[in-house]
Order: C-alpha cells, then sequence, then structure tokens
C-alpha cells in the first residue's frame, strides 16, 4: 500500500516539476531557437517584465536577437530585453527606450538606440539625443541618464546660388536720347 501512495505521490510531482499548468505561450515557444541561457523560467519573467512594460495584456511573440538579447512583440508594440548572468544568478535588463521616453519626452518607438560601450548606450530621436549607463541595483539593472538631453544640431541650410542671367536671344541696340 506504501508503494502505490508513494507512487501517486511521485506522479504528482513529475507533472508539477514538468510545468503542469504554466502559461500557455511558454508551450509555443522553442527554446532551442532561443539562445543559451533561457529557460522556461527565465522566459516566464521575461514574459511578465514585457507584459507590464509594453501595456500589453494579450500574448506577447518573442524573437531572439544574438548574444542574450530578445525583443517581445504584442499590441503592435515591441521592447528589447537582455538577459544578463553572473555566477547562476541572471537578470532581465530593461529596455533603454522606457527610460528615455521621460527623459526626452518623445515616445519609445521614435527612439533608435546605439551601443556605445558594453555598459553605455546612445539614443537619439524627436531631434535630441543623450546617453545612458547601466546600473546594478541590488539584484536588478537600471538605465541612469549620463549626459545632458541635447539637441540635435540641425546642419545650415547654405544659401541656393544666384540664378544665372537669361541668355539674350537678341542683341541690344543702344538708343540716342
Amino acid at each position: 500500500m506504501n508503494l502505490i501512495r508513494l507512487s501517486v505521490v511521485g506522479v504528482g510531482v513529475a507533472f508539477l516539476v514538468a510545468g503542469c499548468g504554466g502559461r500557455r505561450s511558454n508551450a509555443k515557444v522553442d527554446f532551442s531557437q532561443m539562445g543559451p541561457s533561457i529557460n522556461s523560467k527565465r522566459y516566464a519573467n521575461l514574459e511578465k517584465i514585457a507584459a507590464k512594460d509594453l501595456k500589453c495584456d494579450q500574448e506577447l511573440t518573442p524573437q531572439y536577437l544574438g548574444e542574450n538579447q530578445y525583443q517581445m512583440i504584442g499590441c503592435n508594440v515591441e521592447g528589447v530585453y537582455e538577459l544578463k548572468c553572473k555566477v547562476g544568478q541572471c537578470s532581465w535588463i530593461p529596455d533603454v527606450r522606457a527610460r528615455a521616453e521621460f527623459d526626452m519626452g518623445c515616445s519609445r518607438f521614435d527612439l533608435k538606440t546605439s551601443k556605445l560601450d558594453p555598459v553605455t548606450t546612445g539614443v537619439a530621436g524627436c531631434g535630441k539625443r543623450a546617453a545612458y549607463r547601466l546600473s546594478t541595483l541590488g539584484r536588478g539593472y537600471s538605465w541612469i541618464l549620463n549626459s545632458p538631453v541635447a539637441l540635435d544640431e540641425v546642419p545650415a541650410v547654405a544659401p541656393a546660388p544666384a540664378p544665372a542671367p537669361a541668355p539674350a536671344d537678341e542683341v541690344p541696340v543702344p538708343t540716342e536720347l
């Protein structure tokens, strides 16, 4: 009798470990195509962060961008997140555009980013630009404005050359006064 009870408990534990009753989208994600550091627990955490960040309660579509960076798409918006791991502890780095949106007064979807160095990212859009530095806060990460928000310089418009005189078809005839 104890053997039967033990086997029933074992089957129950196996279902829990296998993720029975988890989020429905995890079943649709092929983790073999999602980079070396992702697993179902980390993906569920990413989904939760992205849904809140993007203000989207619909199912999100992931896309692996390489180098532990993931693009999450849903509700006609997208965000880019990076998984950073140190000694087996992993945290998600939020999309820098969420912070830049506030500082620059510009929609995050009009902002473009460029990596300046491993911990600094440049953000430009709406005629402005700024640099952000990645900061460690306890176990998580945050972007901190690392430069003043500057207006992009608009190149001076060169004055148009004076129009060339129109060719004369007739030779002017001098008149006497």
